[in-house]
């Protein structure tokens, strides 16, 4: 009889990029003590060990085919010429489209195999994009590019000619994209019941009072605020008088968009497994149910690399809104300039919109819509849609967001960042006056369900 340690199957064949399974061995001479089972350079973790028989837990890998290396304890390794290696399958194979907004909003289409259901799956572009997965087969997934904004601090360690350290910001001239947040953090370390320190946002760098409608914090010794930009522009915020009457803490937030194109390599994970890429030319297309799309801009050429999908974020490709007005059903029960009720027409104007009406869509909020009736280049009409599952609620903000499929998110460069809001307004539809004794009536108002929309009780 051979002495020579050999293998007669290997079973499963196949495997999924975080391996898991349990494998398979069978052949002779392995011997009775329990030696090691390789796959590359990971470790088959072992389960059982005999002379003809072996089963182990098939180790993560990435993509590729890798022979069963087993080492049999003072026997050497295993004769494997007769079995096939274990096929771990992860792979990206298309990419398609290949450039977009700077602000994220395009739907990209990656095809390969080994994806699974995606539940543990990772898209990125670089540090500059996230791909939200929003459907997804073993051999394709689409998902949606969404900005990775970053989140600016600023604290109280600048330090006052006077007054000295804690009373002055630590950036009080702060540059930043639209997307981004900014995140104030105050810690007085001497502080008195009058002393404290706020945020409240103002409208030139002459004042201290609050516009009214901006950002605002709380005044006291400990404290922080959170605020999110979207539009470009100069936003300039004031303290209430700290201590005192003089003495105020000011700065300025400057939000400025793209200027730039950026080109980063997609990255496709398993948990810590990359997905490999076999780079081919684009020739795909995605497609949305009910719409189709018009020809992709030829602004800028799709981003080449031998080795890697790339993606451009392009400033060509990122639409603009300049403007957004109400006109129909408008009200005035709001002190917002885009305040109307269920059924309301906007008018949107910029540009880097499509006359292809199906492709652009107008979001209010994260539940609703305004829907499209006509569309230019540069003009979009619309009507509020506040049904649904969830009714939008009364006079309660809801962010306006447009984008163009298949370019991505617009940037909502309006001059004043409040027309970039909508509020919806209840809608009387009926009153029942019943007089009584003298001029007493008791009144009641009907609001308007139309579209399933309902105003919040008063708290």
């Amino acid at each position: 009889a051979s002495l020579t340690p050999t293998l007669s199957s290997v079973s499963p064949s196949s495997s999924s990029p975080l391996g898991g399974e349990v494998l398979h061995i069978n052949g002779s001479a392995l011997g009775a003590a329990w030696g090691k089972v390789l796959l590359g350079d990971n470790e088959c973790t072992l389960i059982a060990w005999y002379p003809t028989y072996i089963t182990c837990i098939l180790p993560p890998n990435t993509h590729g085919v890798y022979p069963v290396h087993v080492e049999v304890t003072g026997n050497g390794f295993a004769d494997v010429s007769s079995v096939s290696g274990v096929s771990y399958d992860f792979v990206v194979t298309d990419v398609t489209p290949r450039k977009g907004s700077t602000l994220g909003g395009t739907m990209v289409k990656i095809s390969g195999s080994g994806f699974g259901n995606c539940s543990n799956i990772d898209v990125k572009f670089g540090d500059l994009m996230t791909c939200e997965v929003s459907e997804c087969s073993n051999t394709e997934l689409i998902c949606n590019t969404e900005r990775i904004s970053k989140v600016h601090q600023l604290n109280n360690g600048g330090r006052h000619p006077v007054y000295g350290p804690g009373y002055v910001w630590s950036d009080i001239e702060l540059e930043i994209l639209p997307g981004d947040t900014v995140e104030w953090v105050w810690n007085l370390q001497v502080a008195s019941k009058e002393t404290g320190i706020s945020v409240q946002q103002v409208e030139s760098p002459a004042n201290n009072e609050w516009d009214g409608k901006g950002f605002k914090s709380e005044k006291g010794p400990k404290g922080r605020l959170r605020q999110q930009f979207y539009s470009p522009g100069d936003y300039f915020y004031s303290s209430q008088p700290v201590f005192g009457k003089e003495l105020f803490m000011k700065g300025k937030i400057q939000v400025v968009s793209d200027t730039e194109d950026s080109t980063s390599a997609l990255s496709v994970m398993m948990e810590d497994i990359p997905a490999a890429q076999e780079v081919v030319a684009d020739t795909g297309s995605v497609a949305y149910d009910g719409c189709a799309l018009s020809p992709g801009s030829d602004c800028i050429a799709d981003p080449v690399s031998s080795h890697a999908f790339l993606f451009t974020m392009a400033v060509c490709l990122t639409p603009s809104v300049s403007s957004v007005v109400i006109s129909s059903g408008s009200s005035n029960a709001s002190a917002m300039p885009i305040s109307g009720f269920n059924g309301a027409g906007l008018i949107i104007e910029g540009s880097g919109f499509s006359d292809n009406s199906c492709q652009n869509v107008v979001s209010l909020g994260d539940n609703h819509h305004c829907v499209v009736t006509s569309s230019s280049t540069s003009q979009l009409t619309c009507t509020v849609d506040g049904a649904g599952e969830t009714p939008m609620p009364s006079l309660k903000e809801q962010k306006i967001a447009v984008t163009v499929r298949n370019s991505g998110s617009a940037l909502m460069a309006v001059s004043d960042p409040d027309t970039a809001k909508f509020y919806l307004v209840p809608k009387v539809t009926s009153t029942n006056v019943k007089n009584e004794e003298f001029n007493a009536a008791a009144t009641t108002a009907s609001p308007s369900t139309e579209g399933g929309v309902a105003p919040e009780k008063p708290s």
